[in-house]
C-alpha cells in the first residue's frame, strides 16, 4: 500500500484548510519566518524530518507569504529569497528522495492578470501582473518550474481566485468578505475602495483544499519533470454590489459601508477566470457564496464571545 507523507508549510487560512483534507496529520515543523536565516535552517530541519520517514510518496504544500498587493517590495523580495532558498535544498537532494516528491504552490490569479485584457482568464492568459506582488508570484512560479525540471519531481501551481473563509487573517489586509461580514459583528463600517461594479471570482477555504488535494494526488503519477498549472477558483464571478445585497438578506440589515478610502493600485474591476486544466476537479468547488457568508458570521460571533470570556 502507498504510504504519503505530508507537510504544509505555512498555516494560514490556505494552509490550515489543506491540512484538514485528509485524516492523516501533516508533518509539524514550525518555521520562524521574521529571521531569514533561521527560516532557512528551519526550512531544513523540516525536510530532514519529512524525507526521514519511510512513506513513498512525500507531498510539500508552500502556502506560506504574508505579500499582498500593497506589500512593499523589499517584503516581497524577502520572501521570494526564502522560497528560492528552498528549492535550492530540493534540488541538491539524492535522486530516490526527488523521485518520491510532489510540490505545490500557492499561487493568484488577481497577482497574474491584474492587468491582461479581455477577460475571462484562462491558464493560456498571458500573465500582466500590475504590482510587485504579482511580479514576485510569478518570479515564484518560474522558479519553481526550472526547479521541477532540473530535479524531476512533480509540481503542481495554483493560481487561486478570492480566497475567503473563517479562518481569514484580518491583519494582512485581505479578505474584503470577511470584513463585510465582521461589520455586522462588530457594528463597524467597512470601507472599499474599489467599485461596486467590480468583479471577483470567491473560493471558499475548504473548496480550495479539495481542489488543490486532489490536485497534487494526480501530479504525482505525472512524468518526472512535470509541472501543472491550474486556475483555482468557483468559476462565477460576483460583484461587490451583489456581495453586499446577499448580507443585506442574510442578516436582514444592510452592512454600514464607507466608499472610496484606502489605495487602488494593482486592482483590475474585473477578474472573471475560467480554467481549461483538469475542468473535472472544478466539480469539488460546492460553497455558494450565502453558506460561505453564514459560516463567516458564525464563526466570527463564536469568536467574538470567546474574546469575552
Amino acid at each position: 500500500m502507498t504510504q504519503t507523507a505530508r507537510w504544509v508549510i505555512g498555516r494560514g487560512l490556505l494552509g490550515s484548510a489543506v491540512s484538514r483534507t485528509r485524516d492523516d496529520a501533516p508533518l509539524e515543523a514550525p518555521v520562524q519566518w521574521a529571521d531569514a536565516e533561521r527560516a532557512h535552517a528551519d526550512l531544513a530541519t523540516g525536510l530532514r524530518r519529512l524525507l526521514s520517514t519511510d512513506a513513498t510518496r512525500v507531498e510539500i504544500y508552500w502556502c506560506a507569504g504574508r505579500g499582498v498587493t500593497s506589500s512593499p517590495p523589499s517584503q516581497l523580495e524577502a520572501e521570494f529569497d526564502t522560497f528560492d532558498g528552498f528549492l535550492r535544498l530540493l534540488v541538491a537532494l539524492p535522486a530516490a528522495d526527488r523521485a518520491r516528491l510532489a510540490f505545490f504552490l500557492a499561487s493568484s490569479v488577481g497577482g497574474a492578470y491584474a492587468a491582461s485584457p479581455h477577460p475571462p482568464f484562462t491558464e493560456r492568459t498571458e500573465p500582466a501582473p500590475s504590482s510587485a506582488y504579482g511580479h514576485t508570484k510569478l518570479r515564484m512560479e518560474r522558479a519553481l518550474e526550472a526547479a521541477t525540471v532540473a530535479g524531476g519531481w512533480r509540481s503542481f501551481v495554483a493560481r487561486i481566485t478570492n480566497l475567503y473563509g473563517p479562518g481569514q487573517d484580518l491583519a494582512k489586509g485581505q479578505g474584503l468578505l470577511s470584513v463585510i461580514v465582521a461589520s455586522y459583528v462588530t457594528h463597524r463600517p467597512v470601507s472599499i475602495y474599489v467599485s461596486l461594479d467590480t468583479l471577483r471570482d470567491y473560493i471558499y477555504e475548504d473548496d480550495c483544499a479539495r481542489v488543490i488535494d486532489a490536485a497534487v494526488s494526480r501530479v504525482a503519477f505525472e512524468p518526472a519533470g512535470t509541472i501543472v498549472t491550474k486556475i483555482v477558483g468557483a468559476m462565477t464571478a460576483q460583484s461587490i454590489g451583489a456581495i453586499l445585497g446577499e448580507n443585506t438578506k442574510l442578516r436582514r440589515r444592510r452592512p454600514r459601508v464607507i466608499l472610496g478610502q484606502g489605495d487602488p493600485r494593482g486592482q483590475a474591476n474585473d477578474l472573471r477566470v475560467r480554467s481549461e486544466v483538469w475542468t473535472d476537479l472544478d466539480a469539488l468547488v460546492k460553497t455558494t457564496i450565502p453558506e460561505g457568508l453564514d459560516n463567516l458570521y458564525r464563526a466570527q460571533l463564536a469568536q467574538l464571545a470567546r474574546g469575552h470570556r
